[in-house]
């Protein structure tokens, strides 16, 4: 996790920026981190989140911690960061996670280096932290602006050592300027003028540092009626009197070669914090070299160049520099760049040797005892760079090049990827040369795939071509078929940059780089690769590793890998250019073949997959044992590979194969009904509804009815559900299948139920059973058991739902199905604290709990803490009953279960109102509510009515709780619910 104060408050996890929540609770975070590892008291958290606090703001202050618990946990982080303790609040951050703290190292170590070159590299980095003023833009109370100016104050004053380093070092000249600027913006600071004069003087500019003097001088009159300190009056009396203590101490410089540094760079701190720490790391034994390797267009360039200005002060005896032409035709042979050096290093012509291993003891014996940098761009590979690493230790090397160069024994190797998103719409704005509107933006820079050289194109356009907007801009980017023409500008061209990479394969690399295109998803496995290319697997890795060194593809988690989305543009120009129609369909036909082959066999693995009928090839023994394999955990697999299995559809669709689409619409669905993709379940049965009407197969009409009426129940939409599953029965005679008809009955039962339709429910459910008696399904018929033991439930039957959800139990465990053991064990146990058996109820709740926990089905287990809230209230035992409650609400807080989380929502509610918070409590129970009428739920809606009216009765508002509870009754009453007693029995209260 990185946290960042010296500019606006950022919080980032591997997966990149962490939402942090409204203003107040950010201002919570940001007094936090001010006081990392320290105990935040409340009343410190107070001032910093209120200008006027609330009377009571501990309240306030718990929901604000608890928000931010929720938002790291969600970014993956440990959820014991933040811990509470007695009078307030600690966060832990570890070394290296807050800039500040960095900051603070940085600072301490550059005053311990004190009179080294050190100390003004160590300055400097703590420096480049900052982006802006610190907490910018953030909302906060009293306590958090002094904190803010104490900051501010601590930058200034590290500005002021680093400048102090910086002079002697002997760079005064380079120095004046940037003086002159901080003396207009700090004109009281006396050592900043002091600088100023000592600069200019050392610069033989005796009589301007003089005026400096004058000019602070009269400014102090004016403004404070005081004259100079005695530092500046001794300064003055040293400068006219030619004074020898003052004078510049002499330096060694050779050469100084670093182009200027590229204008509006943007991001990669952490990228250049790490290079200038591994080059100056103090006690070096062996030669530090870092090389900057990526993709064309990356920005590889401009970092080492950044990098080097930065790490320029650290050596001091000169800095190297050559283009190595590496990714053209023709890159520089070592020994010229070797003679080249040697001129620039005081070599006479006359003396270089002319073979290139003499050049080499040259060059290293020029260098011993000094401190240079030498910064090798564009390598072609290790064996160019060899001959040019100095061998003195106290030196360094940056070295870039499309390849990785594995075979170089490296300090640090960074893999330049593209920018993050706010970071490269900072960069289109900056050269754009004008504030964008921020939508806009990011379209734009997600059209250049974040690449730095294809923003910095667009951004010149924007500048030099004001007839274009940027709204036209993005339009034309949006064209995937004329991208790169756009991505042109002058000498820049991003196709160009990638062809030559392209044109330096083999003839079997560049085949593979084109058909590769051809895949489904953002990224694939090479198993996926080995089938669009036709070759095994192993053949397969040989030709990506070849690629990923070559930087046209990127390894993302194990055995994955993603093209940019510039560079998967390149490769469909070259897979549509130099790849016949034959060999493409051959290609598309193996990749939709291997992807059903392995598909099928991890549907079947779910719990309610395996529905559809259809043959598929017989895989290759390879295909056969990895389809094995992911079947032993095929909702991994699918959680893995469903972006590419929901564009599989998508290209089966249009490149007008029916079937296919059909067969994988259907190897999915199972999967995206157990991970609740509606949104995706109902697109991908779109499209094999409308590829089943081309071919007329009344089977695949009435499974994608089947899908759409099941995403639409399970959405509460009462209404396409009814009519999808409608024309589900009606196409299920002509489809011939009992065990599809078998399941829709189900299917049609359960969202009766949800509808609150209880008859016209159990008889679906009944139908259901009836036709799995002629079948061999127990699986099914322990589900259709438990949803009818559910159904009795909720009408208050509690023998008859015993009796159901025990025959459930009894299948699932012979058939070893844990996850709905468990299910079936909660249910129960909710029947027996109906029935006041409250110790079996905590048993059966218990032993489901401890279930989901060791399946880590965090929803249902957060269902369970629920039930065991429930029951441990009834037996009393509040103070367990709250903390089960809490479990509940943590958990669902990782889910997406809204519905769930309302429910546990709910006894909170009840909770907060016994302490005696009754307008907390109302706010919770109405929020609920709210959830429940949104998700047409009618049983919740009434019984959070019912809570509503109890919660509001408790508040002394007797009217409003006698309307909730007529609320309640009449919605429960059309159900026939077993809660309707209870809104009977609280209206006549």
């Amino acid at each position: 996790m990185e946290f960042r104060v010296l500019g606006p408050l950022d919080v980032r996890a591997v997966g990149g920026p962490v939402e942090l929540g409204g203003p107040r609770q950010r201002a919570v975070l940001a007094a936090l981190l001010l006081r990392a590892n320290e105990l935040a008291s409340v009343e410190y958290l107070t001032g910093a989140a209120w200008e006027s606090p609330p009377a009571t703001p501990e309240s306030n202050l718990r929901t604000y911690v608890s928000g931010l618990r929720q938002r790291l946990a969600q970014a993956g982080d440990d959820p014991g960061r933040l811990s509470t303790r007695p009078g307030g609040y600690v966060l832990r951050v570890d070394r290296g996670e807050l800039d500040l703290t960095t900051f603070t190292e940085l600072t301490v170590a550059g005053e311990t280096a004190a009179g080294s070159r050190e100390a003004a590299s160590c300055f400097s980095r703590a420096l480049g932290l900052w982006r802006g003023r610190p907490l910018e833009g953030l909302h906060a109370g009293q306590a958090l602006s002094v904190e803010v100016t104490r900051l501010e104050e601590r930058r200034l004053a590290v500005v002021e050592k680093h400048l102090r380093a910086r002079l002697d070092l002997g760079e005064h000249a380079d120095l004046i300027a940037e003086l002159r600027r901080l003396v207009a913006d700090h004109p009281l600071r006396e050592e900043l003028w002091g600088h100023l004069m000592t600069a200019l003087h050392r610069s033989g500019r005796r009589a301007d540092a003089l005026s400096a003097y004058q000019e602070l001088r009269r400014l102090l009159d004016d403004e404070l009626g005081v004259t100079p300190g005695r530092s500046l009056r001794q300064l003055q009396a040293q400068i006219l009197e030619d004074d020898a203590r003052i004078a510049p101490k002499p330096t060694i410089g050779l050469v100084r070669q670093l182009p200027p540094a590229i204008n509006h760079f943007t991001g990669r701190r952490r990228q250049l914090t790490e290079i200038v720490t591994t080059l100056t790391g103090e006690g070096k034994a062996s030669l530090p070299i870092a090389a900057v390797t990526g993709q064309p267009g990356a920005g590889k360039s401009a970092l080492a160049i950044k990098a080097g200005h930065e790490l320029a002060p650290s050596f001091p005896d000169g800095q190297l520099f050559i283009d190595l032409l590496g990714a053209g035709a023709r890159p520089r042979d070592p020994g010229d760049v070797l003679a080249r050096f040697l001129r620039e290093l005081g070599v006479p012509g006359v003396d270089i040797p002319g073979a290139t291993d003499e050049r080499e003891s040259v060059f290293r014996a020029r260098l011993a005892g000094k401190r240079v940098l030498i910064v090798l761009d564009n390598a072609a590979d290790e064996a160019q760079v060899r001959p040019l690493l100095p061998g003195n230790p106290d030196c360094a090397v940056v070295v870039t090049s499309r390849r990785r160069l594995t075979g170089l024994d490296l300090s640090l190797r960074i893999q330049l990827g593209e920018l993050d998103l706010d970071d490269a719409v900072t960069l289109l704005t900056d050269l754009a040369g004008s504030s964008r509107e921020t939508l806009t933006a990011q379209r734009i820079v997600r059209c250049c795939g974040n690449l730095p050289l294809a923003i910095r194109i667009i951004g010149t356009k924007l500048r030099t071509l004001p007839h274009l907007s940027a709204e036209t801009i993005a339009d034309r980017l949006e064209d995937e078929r004329h991208r790169l023409d756009e991505l042109v500008g002058g000498d820049r061209e991003v196709r160009a940059g990638f062809l030559v990479s392209y044109e330096q394969l083999r003839p079997d690399e560049r085949r593979a780089f084109r058909l590769l295109a051809l895949l489904p998803g953002t990224d694939f496995a090479s198993w996926a690769a080995a089938a669009v290319l036709g070759t095994d697997r192993r053949t397969a890795e040989r030709l990506l590793d070849a690629l990923v060194e070559a930087n046209l593809v990127e390894v993302g988690s194990p055995l994955r890998y993603r093209f940019h989305d510039l560079i998967r543009l390149l490769a469909e120009e070259r897979m549509t250019a130099e790849t016949s129609p034959e060999a493409r369909e051959a290609a598309l036909d193996r990749v939709f073949e291997t992807y059903l082959q392995v598909g099928q066999r991890a549907d079947a693995a779910l719990d309610f997959g395996g529905l559809h009928q259809f043959e598929v090839a017989p895989p290759s023994p390879e295909i056969d044992a990895l389809a094995t394999e992911f079947a032993r955990d095929a909702p991994a697999w699918f959680d893995a590979e469903q972006h590419c299995l929901l564009e599989a559809v998508e290209m089966a669709a249009a490149e007008g194969r029916p079937e296919i689409t059909c067969h994988l619409s259907a190897t999915v669905a199972a999967y995206l009904e157990l991970r609740s993709r509606w949104d995706d379940l109902i697109r991908v049965a779109e499209l094999s509804l409308a590829a089943s009407r081309q071919t007329g197969d009344m089977y695949w009409t009435a499974y994608a009815y089947f899908a759409l009426g099941l995403a639409a129940r399970d959405q509460h939409d009462v209404q396409s559900a009814r009519k999808h599953f409608g024309h589900c029965l009606a196409a299920l005679p002509a489809a011939n299948d009992p065990r599809l008809e078998m399941v829709t009955l189900l299917a049609v039962g359960v969202g009766q139920r949800y509808q609150g339709h209880y008859d016209a429910s159990a008889d679906c459910i009944k139908a259901c059973l009836s036709k799995l008696s002629t079948m061999d399904e127990p699986r099914w018929v322990a589900y259709a058991k438990r949803e009818l033991g559910i159904l009795h439930r909720y009408r208050g039957e509690w023998a008859e739902a015993q009796q159901c959800l025990q025959e459930a139990i009894d299948e699932f465990v012979l058939i070893a199905d844990r996850r709905w053991e468990a299910a079936c064990l909660r249910e129960l146990s909710v029947v027996h604290r109906e029935l006041g058996e409250l110790d079996s109820a905590l048993r059966l709740g218990h032993t489901g709990r401890d279930m989901f926990h060791e399946l880590g089905d965090v929803r249902r287990e957060a269902a369970a803490w629920r039930s065991l809230a429930y029951a441990y209230r009834a037996q009393g035992e509040t103070g367990t009953a709250q903390a089960c409650c809490r479990r509940s609400t943590d958990l669902f807080a990782l889910t997406l279960d809204a519905h769930g989380a309302a429910i546990t929502e709910v006894l909170h509610a009840e909770f907060i109102a016994e302490q005696g918070d009754h307008a907390q409590a109302l706010h919770h129970v109405r929020h609920a509510l709210s959830v429940f009428q949104q998700l047409g739920d009618p049983r919740w809606t009434g019984k959070a009515q019912l809570s509503l009216g109890s919660l509001l009765n408790d508040a002394g508002l007797l009217d409003q709780a006698r309307e909730a509870w007529r609320d309640a009754h009449t919605t429960l009453v059309s159900l026939e619910a077993v809660e309707v007693a209870e809104a009977e029995k609280a209206i006549t209260r």
